[in-house]
């Protein structure tokens, strides 16, 4: 008799096989054009369908979206990948939708205004993982050695506002953290952000 696990691990197989099988065969110049239209489709709509989360759906404190211990508060992704270096050239995705929240830059230190930035910080993170999965329905139309091209394009393009994430999201939570700090102590209504102590005591 099957254990449940193998027979997941079967049908994933199978999943995996038939989504690497190529099944429309098109020209070259068709295959390019089709593969334009479809990345463009993809990032819009991912992009839009993920400014439509609702707020309350986000969650900084989820731990997945939290600091783990390997992350050193985001130090990490500066000692390898140098971010503060080139952040400032990524562009601001959330320009290309209307009334959309942008956490290019920080635009106050009001603790309110800092918590709607760690949870739009969590959407952009979700919508740049789901942008990932796309890559793999290339094999359905490209050959083997292009589809893969497709796939490492998805994680190393989506990679780079993953870790701006995961490298900003401690910054700001520090951040939060003092400013918080400062309005107990002067008594006014504040928006407690409770400190990250499960992981590593990182914010």
């Amino acid at each position: 008799m099957t254990s449940p696990l193998i027979a997941g691990m079967i049908c994933l197989a199978k999943c995996i096989k038939v989504l690497i099988m190529r099944i429309f065969f098109l020209e070259p110049v068709q295959t390019l054009i089709f593969d334009i239209v479809a990345w463009v489709f993809f990032h819009l709509n991912i992009g839009y369908l993920s400014s439509k989360i609702p707020l309350r759906r986000l969650h900084p404190e989820h731990k997945f979206f939290q600091t783990f211990p390997w992350e050193k508060d985001g130090a990490i992704y500066d000692k390898l990948f140098h971010v503060r270096s080139w952040k400032r050239f990524i562009p601001n995705g959330s320009a290309l939708y209307r009334g959309t929240f942008s956490i290019k830059n920080l635009v106050t230190n009001d603790p309110a205004y800092l918590k709607r930035w760690l949870m739009e910080s969590v959407r952009s993170e979700i919508c740049h993982w789901i942008m990932i999965v796309p890559g793999f329905f290339f094999f359905l139309w490209n050959s083997i050695e292009v589809s893969w091209f497709m796939v490492a394009y998805a994680f190393l393009n989506n990679l780079v506002p993953i870790i701006m994430q995961r490298y900003n999201r401690p910054r700001v939570r520090k951040l939060l953290a003092h400013y918080e700090r400062i309005r107990l102590q002067k008594g006014e209504n504040s928006v407690f952000y409770a400190p990250q102590e499960t992981f590593s005591n990182s914010y």
